[in-house]
């Protein structure tokens, strides 16, 4: 029976009928006008932000008295601060140049009639009748972009427990004695989730991630799907049509599928439709702009200080934007090597 069941999966997989049109290989996918889905090949690495799963004892850590100032002392190891260096090596050599100018200006070492920057009025009143134009934008961006990660986390969480409901309805519901059918069932729960793990993570094959869970033939047919997570599911589709259960049992069973598409489309919305790339550009070059103006605006206040206040300003707003890019593609920073470990 195993060996029957077996074999008609296996001649399913190959019907032409399943095959998606997209083309989605090991290596970084092309993008296209005709392709149904472009994954961009940006691993974890690239984003240089770590990815971390809380337990208790975590908790405890975070919430702990002194966790301020643990963080001031840990600053400088931020992965955000490391991100945004050339910015703050940017402003910091223009408060430093515009330090020395004046120094030099105020000794008399410069030639007559070079500029004074010594009255920062019209840079003041720009700074400050932009101030909160500049704060609004970037709350909308990073408001915007926790809203895409806290929706990919939810579609994640939901594809975890629809795994346990699935393979719940599969022991319960199938045969007893169609044991082929249960364990196929579960390696390609397996299969789906490693797959769309990395249809959005690329930093690993498949062959290192189900070398173990699926036979030699299964993972052949899976590396020549044209969408492997569609092909997935595309299979276990076929396994609850050939298994002999209730009506109502097989309904139930394809609801968790279909919720599987709603969690791959959803995902795949989000990689490729970013914040508008004008909103995002906007923003970045304002707060450029912003930033070089800083120091003309302070330095009659501050003097030889202008240089740690603006350092100091750029670190705080550069980190909120940083924040906002790190969570507008969400696949980058979730732990989904943690959930497909859980689901399987």
């Amino acid at each position: 029976m195993a060996s029957t069941f077996h074999s008609r999966v296996l001649d399913s997989w190959q019907d032409p009928r399943l095959r998606c049109p997209t083309s989605i290989g090991t290596s970084r996918p092309r993008v296209g006008r005709t392709q149904c889905v472009s994954v961009r090949a940006l691993t974890t690495k690239e984003y240089n932000t770590p990815v971390q799963v809380y337990d208790f004892p975590q908790w405890e850590q975070h919430r702990k008295q002194g966790r301020l100032i643990d963080g001031l002392l840990s600053i400088f190891g931020s992965h955000i601060i490391l991100n945004i260096v050339p910015s703050l090596a940017w402003v910091a050599s223009i408060s430093t140049l515009l330090t020395l100018y004046m120094h030099s200006y105020n000794m008399g070492l410069l030639p007559n009639g070079s500029p004074s920057f010594a009255d920062g009025t019209a840079c003041s009143a720009f700074i400050n009748n932009t101030a909160v134009a500049l704060s609004l934008l970037l709350v909308f961006r990073t408001n915007t972009s926790y809203a895409r990660w806290d929706e990919a986390r939810k579609m994640w969480g939901g594809m975890l427990n629809r795994s346990r409901d699935l393979m719940r309805l599969g022991v319960t519901c199938f045969p007893d004695e169609d044991v082929a059918a249960k364990r196929t069932l579960a390696r390609w729960i397996v299969a789906f989730a490693r797959s769309m793990r990395i249809h959005f993570q690329p930093e690993v094959t498949l062959s290192e991630e189900l070398s173990d869970i699926l036979t030699e033939e299964e993972l052949h047919l899976l590396k020549k799907a044209h969408h492997r997570p569609l092909k997935a599911i595309h299979v276990m589709s076929q396994v609850l049509r050939n298994v002999d259960m209730c009506s109502r049992d097989r309904q139930n069973m394809n609801e968790d599928l279909t919720f599987y598409e709603d969690v791959l489309g959803g995902s795949e919305r989000i990689l490729l439709a970013p914040i508008p790339v004008l909103y995002t550009r906007h923003t970045a070059r304002f707060l450029f702009l912003w930033l070089t103006v800083l120091p003309f605006s302070l330095f009659p206040t501050t003097g030889v200080w202008t240089t740690v206040v603006v350092v100091g300003v750029a670190m705080v707003l550069c980190g909120i934007e940083e924040i906002g890019v790190q969570c507008e593609e969400p696949f980058g920073i979730l732990p989904l090597d943690v959930i497909c470990n859980r689901i399987q």
